[in-house]
């Protein structure tokens, strides 16, 4: 006898949890394992649930399937849990934290009495499995939803082919402390203070103290979000004979009846090699001669072999009336295996500056992945001689440890001390222990900051002599010479960036507030127009330098604006407070200056 039940759709956002290492726990203490989830559920998730209006569709043992109304509850929710279950894990031992992965999607579920399913729900169950421990993957709907409304970065790692769904879906992870501030450095700030003004002295104070997780982005995001993508690493082992990180472009397959798709093939290849020699320092993009050019697609092994890569990047060029799409895949030299891939597609009526961007992304992706094969190898694969390479991949992975910050940093210092022991001239090396040193100098009191200054100063200056198409290498240049208080040359090494990569707002974002600090505010809104236009409607760190350059240009009104928008986007910003604070006192409005006690703790 059939029984006839309503069926409904509607759109919603799904969040689906599990934890991480369940049977494990449960081997190790099912009865404790259980009575911890119980109370972190009484005491912490179901109250989030209850305040964002989520609704628990269902649960297992180790997970649980949520709805909400829209994209920003559920995330929302999310970051409750695990920022505070992050609070909780700090005072556990290893084997005892519980972690949780969770993801979420905004999309159509079918209503089958109290159960829901459809692809709404599946695409959230196959975020969930991407997400790392103790972290968050959305779907682009929920990403674009939210984005620039909440105080948490979002990684976009590109389209990923999952089980189950045929088409491949846009990932976004979470990042849950994207404008951390960290308590003032007592030592050398005067150093670093210019003539901006009374107001400018706290600002650059401030911006020292932060600005290391927005400018140190050029090599450690890339290395970050590719540790995020670390199941890729699995399906596959590099051969360990070719250098880790060596890539070769090859050229781009096009109609061979179509002259003019031969030369946008042409043209295309040179631009990608480009752009991946610029993506990361780690990357070593190997220049594919003519005659391996002429021959490159007869077979991947003996192309690689030849040009002693591990890697190879491959295309084809598919001309269209009204677009032209670009099929790249990443593929292992050594097995001819596909180990990522993306189509981009570049619209006949974009502008050629539009089309640039949309490949660049496509290459970002590309990096990202590259990195995070890499990053498995050395982690899996111990070597008793490691090469430079190997020492500057080991320490990047480091910071997917549970080693404590300091730690982290002497034990990552070692590493690319050691790999410019072997290299005197690696130049992942040199930026990564610049990078370390940078760390110390925020992070560490005891370090001798006049030291690590001019340390910082020699391995940059180093590192651009040897590399000078290298955006990274600028801004860590840049860096240096801003704690040495040479805010010209600082402000140059970071429009050297830019120019190397001018479509990253981060970099011109960054580019913005240092131009507030050395004192030009006026040209730093201009900045921020840029940057906004690039990745819009803007976040925190593309509108905070707009809060900093109205307060010292005098403009009252729209600094209250514009720092009330950002306070509201990042509450833990003390600066935002003592900003604000400036404002409504430089207006006349007493009651809100008193009401601003955070400003003055």
């Amino acid at each position: 006898m059939s029984v006839n039940r309503s069926v409904t759709r509607r759109l919603a956002a799904i969040l689906i949890a599990d934890v991480v290492g369940f049977g494990r726990h449960m081997e190790r203490d099912d009865a404790g394992t259980l009575a911890r989830l119980r109370e972190i559920r009484a005491n912490l998730i179901d109250p989030k649930i209850a305040e964002y209006g989520g609704h628990v569709v269902k649960t297992a043992g180790d997970g649980m399937l949520l709805e909400f109304r829209s994209a920003d509850a559920a995330l929302r929710c999310a970051i409750d849990v695990q920022r505070a279950m992050a609070v909780t894990n700090q005072t556990q031992t290893a084997d005892e934290r519980l972690e949780f992965r969770i993801g979420i999607n905004l999309g159509d579920i079918i209503v089958d009495g109290a159960d829901i399913a459809g692809d709404g729900v599946n695409v959230a169950a196959r975020l969930e499995a991407l997400a790392e421990p103790g972290g968050i993957c959305v779907s682009a709907a929920v990403r674009d939803q939210v984005h620039g409304s909440l105080d948490v970065g979002f990684d976009d790692i590109g389209e990923q082919q999952v089980k189950s769904i045929s088409r491949p879906i846009r990932v976004f992870a979470v990042s849950l402390n994207p404008g951390e501030i960290r308590p003032p450095i007592a030592a050398g700030a005067a150093a670093t203070r210019s003539a901006a003004g009374p107001i400018a002295a706290p600002i650059q104070r401030a911006w020292l103290q932060r600005k290391q997780t927005v400018w140190a982005a050029g090599v450690v995001a890339v290395v970050a979000v590719g540790s995020a993508l670390l199941w890729w690493g699995s399906r596959t082992t590099a051969p360990t004979e070719t250098p880790a990180m060596s890539v070769a472009v090859m050229p781009l397959v096009a109609p061979t009846e179509n002259p003019d798709s031969a030369r946008q093939a042409e043209s295309l290849t040179r631009d990608l090699t480009a752009m991946l020699s610029r993506t990361s320092t780690l990357i070593r993009v190997v220049a594919v001669p003519e005659a391996q050019a002429r021959a490159a697609h007869a077979g991947s092994s003996s192309t690689a072999r030849a040009l002693d890569v591990r890697y190879l990047v491959e295309g084809e060029l598919r001309p269209r009336a009204d677009a032209t799409s670009i099929s790249l895949r990443l593929v292992n030299g050594a097995t001819n295996e596909q180990l990522w891939s993306e189509t981009v597609v570049l619209a006949a009526t974009s502008a050629s500056a539009e089309r640039l961007r949309s490949l660049h992304a496509a290459v970002w992706h590309l990096s990202r992945s590259l990195v995070s094969i890499e990053l498995r190898r050395v982690m899996a694969q111990p070597s008793r001689d490691p090469t430079p390479m190997d020492d500057v991949l080991r320490a990047y992975a480091l910071d997917r440890t549970e080693l404590d910050t300091l730690k982290r940093t002497r034990e990552k210092e070692k590493l690319f001390e050691d790999a410019l022991r072997r290299d005197p001239n690696s130049v992942p090396a040199l930026v990564g222990l610049a990078g370390v040193l940078d760390q110390q100098i925020e992070n560490d009191v005891r370090v001798d900051r006049d030291r690590a200054v001019q340390r910082m100063n020699d391995l940059t200056s180093k590192a651009v002599q040897l590399d000078d198409g290298q955006p990274t290498i600028w801004v860590f240049r840049s860096l240096a010479l801003m704690y040495m208080g040479q805010w010209n040359a600082s402000l140059e090494a970071s429009a050297r960036a830019i120019r190397l990569e001018p479509d990253s707002s981060g970099l011109i974002s960054n580019h913005a507030e240092l131009t507030t600090l050395a004192g030009h505010p006026a040209e730093a809104l201009t900045l921020v127009d840029q940057a906004i236009a690039l990745d819009p409607p803007g976040g925190y760190m593309q509108m905070r330098p707009a809060c900093e350059a109205h307060v010292l240009l005098g403009q009252h009104e729209r600094a209250i604006a514009v720092c009330e928008k950002i306070k509201g986007l990042n509450r833990e910003d003390w600066m935002v407070d003592l900003l604000l604070a400036a404002a409504y006192a430089q207006n006349g409005d007493a009651a809100k200056t008193r009401s601003s006690p955070e400003a003055f703790r």
